[in-house]
Order: structure tokens, then C-alpha cells, then sequence
């Protein structure tokens, strides 16, 4: 888990892990927190490791990459079988993890996720926080997030690249201490996310459209950064992505044809 002045809702987060049905070894990256989150992490945590302070908001962009990372290299040489990646303001129903790691174990998979009360889910795109990764297959790929833009999303088009399984079960929910919201930030960060793992460009377009339905803004920052050629591309999953996509496009087009 990693946090970062999150003392309102952490310890909700960490009871819920500590209440789950199989044991946990839970590891809480500060970033640099200047409230009371590093202590009420001890509370309830296996390890806290502290971080810098610093100024700038990382989120959606390479260095928070780092933050998740330094949690990883201090489970890389456990003998784990699973590793739970998750935000502080995720509450779990007791059952969560068992339930996801039965399902994984079960049907092959390798990267999974429930969803959050009230989200939209999509059967390709586990969620960053409440997402669960098979340890061994995790070490292949180097037990790492690539320090790049779209690092959430990569080992998604990786796995899925080397016809792995990766799935999303919207009937296994927990609940947010606080709403997700998209700013134009955000959703520029997005874009060059999208331009990173090359998305095909009428799929990106067609999400920038989708956002910007409902936010034109939003759906504009997506695209400007989308468009930026900014971000350095992931050179393994570069073909594979557009590929992917298309043929998911070209799916969801006859199953509308023969409604």
C-alpha cells in the first residue's frame, strides 16, 4: 500500500486487511507524509518504510511508479504466491483476498481485481488499488512497475501479450472512503499514458469522445495528452497493444450488429 497524508482514511484500509480471512503481510510505503499516517500505519503494518517529503503530486506520472516500487523490493525476495497492490481508502469485505486469489487459482489467471461500489467494470482492466498479481508470474516481468507513463495499466497488455489471463470480478466489491475523481490533470496524464503503451488511435479517440460526453474539458486534457509524443513506448508490447484493440473493437461492433 502506499499513502501519502492519508491519516482520514488509512486506518479504515488497514483494519480491513487485518480482518481478512487468510493472513496478510501488510506493507505500507509513506511518501512522505507530514500528518499522522506513518503512525497509524505501525499500528496495524508488518513494515513502513518512509520516504522523502516532497512538494510535488505524482500522481499519474513515472516517479509514483517509484513510491509502489519500493514497497515491491522489500517483498521481491519473500516466498509469496501473491501480491495485493492496493490505495489507503479501500475498505475489503473479510473474504476479498481469498475469494480473488480462489478465483485466480482456479481459472489460470495471473492479474485480477474486484471493482469498487458504484464503478463501471470492464473484464480486461483490473482495477490499480484492490488488484492482486501472481507472485511468480510478477518476478518474470521483474517484480517491478516500469518507471514510465500508463505503469498501471502495463502489466495488464504484458500478461495478456504472452496469452495470459487477466480479469475483473464485478461481483466481489468493496467500498471507497472517498470517490474517484477525474481532473483535467488526470485525464491529461491519461492521454500520455495511452500514447506510452500505444493505444491505436481511434480507440484513444474514441475514449477521449466517451469522457468528453460527460466533461468536455476532461475529455480534451485526455487527448492533448494523448497527443503530446511526450512519453517514451513500451517497445514489448508495442504491436501487440493496437493489435488487441482492434480486434476488441471489431467485437463489441457485431455483438451491437446482431442485438
Amino acid at each position: 500500500m502506499i499513502a501519502r497524508n492519508e491519516e482520514a482514511v488509512i486506518e479504515g484500509c488497514l483494519k480491513s486487511l487485518r480482518n481478512q480471512t487468510i493472513e496478510l503481510v501488510l506493507v505500507v510505503v509513506n511518501d512522505g507524509s507530514s500528518d499522522r499516517t506513518a503512525q497509524i500505519s505501525l499500528r496495524y503494518a508488518d513494515m513502513v518504510v518512509n520516504l522523502p517529503r516532497h512538494e510535488e503530486n505524482w500522481g499519474g506520472q513515472p516517479e509514483l511508479a517509484r513510491i509502489f516500487n519500493a514497497g515491491f523490493n522489500v517483498l521481491k525476495d519473500n516466498d509469496l504466491r501473491y501480491v495485493l497492490i492496493s490505495g489507503s481508502d479501500s475498505i475489503y469485505p473479510p473474504s476479498y483476498v481469498q475469494e480473488v486469489i480462489g478465483r485466480m487459482r482456479d481459472e489460470g489467471i495471473v492479474l485480477a481485481s474486484g471493482t469498487a461500489k458504484g464503478e463501471v467494470s470492464r473484464s480486461l482492466s483490473p482495477r490499480g488499488s484492490g488488484r492482486i498479481v501472481d507472485a511468480r508470474w510478477f518476478r518474470t516481468v521483474g517484480f517491478r512497475y516500469p518507471e514510465n507513463y500508463g505503469f498501471e495499466v502495463y502489466p495488464i497488455y504484458k500478461a495478456l501479450s504472452e496469452d495470459r489471463k487477466v480479469s475483473i470480478f464485478s461481483d466481489l466489491t468493496f467500498t471507497l472512503s472517498r470517490g474517484t475523481v477525474l481532473s483535467n490533470r488526470k485525464a491529461y496524464l491519461w492521454g500520455k499514458g495511452m500514447r506510452a503503451l500505444n493505444y491505436w488511435w481511434l480507440y484513444a479517440f474514441g475514449r477521449a469522445v466517451l469522457v468528453g460526453l460527460r466533461h468536455p474539458s476532461k475529455g480534451l486534457a485526455l487527448l492533448k495528452g494523448y497527443v503530446s509524443h511526450a512519453s517514451e513506448q513500451y517497445e514489448d508490447i508495442k504491436e501487440f497493444v493496437p493489435l488487441l484493440q482492434k480486434r476488441v473493437l471489431i467485437k463489441r461492433v457485431k455483438e451491437i450488429l446482431e442485438l
